[in-house]
């Protein structure tokens, strides 16, 4: 038995280059804040999302990860940055188990919404650890402009990669958990249709003007421009 798991194994990783090779083709679907407002709050269906998400979550998984293949190969080989690949493979594994699941099944519903609870759990240390890579490959390598220039891109990127796969997996995990949120009951998933957008923005300066005042001696004043 043990035998045959580690053979299963063995096989599926073997998929995973094609799996990239083939979701990478395709861009994202765009989403808008409206769009996830009105699918949460008028006619969420966990079947609809299901069917959406088997499909686009491999798609926005493959196009980093590809973005990924293409570091230099001293940054691939730290190890922060293979343990962050390894997160990104097992994760794209997971969902690919329920390519071609029935949705009418509502166990394999529910089991689609642990796994996406439990691909969300696996990524939670993603930023600082894909943050040591890169302190790992400076240690050893030094700085270089222009290599630090193309990282940084490559970061940008790849954070707002995950934030979007964190956004989709929050907005069904949260809407179909079969649970409701006590403190926030008026949270549409994770989304407060009443949010203040100026406030978390300023929050969000404050937090970072205490780091720059810290690291930096100086931080950049605020201006806020509102367009309603």
């Amino acid at each position: 038995m043990r035998l045959l798991r580690c053979l299963g194994k063995r096989a599926a990783l073997a998929g995973v280059p094609t799996y990239i090779e083939h979701f990478s083709k395709f861009s994202p679907s765009p989403l808008s804040m409206k769009q996830f407002l009105d699918f949460g709050s008028s006619n969420a269906c966990e079947k609809t999302s299901f069917a959406f998400l088997r499909q686009e979550l491999p798609v926005r998984l493959s196009n980093i990860m590809k973005e990924i293949n293409l570091l230099p190969d001293r940054v691939l080989r730290t190890p922060s940055v293979q343990l962050v690949q390894s997160w990104y493979v097992q994760s794209l594994l997971d969902i690919m188990e329920f390519h071609d699941r029935d949705p009418e099944d509502q166990a394999t519903l529910g089991q689609f919404t642990n796994a996406l609870v439990t691909i969300r759990n696996r990524h939670n240390d993603v930023v600082p650890t894909m943050a040591q890579g890169v302190i790992e490959y400076k240690e050893t390598y030094g700085d270089d402009p222009v290599s630090n220039q193309n990282i940084q891109y490559f970061l940008d990127r790849f954070y707002l990669s995950r934030i979007s796969i964190r956004m989709l997996i929050n907005q069904h995990t949260l809407l179909f958990d079969g649970s409701t949120n006590p403190a926030h009951p008026k949270h549409i998933g994770s989304i407060d249709p009443h949010c203040n957008v100026a406030n978390v923005v300023r929050d969000a300066y404050n937090m970072a003007k205490l780091l720059c005042d810290k690291y930096y001696m100086a931080s950049p004043d605020l201006e806020i421009e509102e367009v309603n």
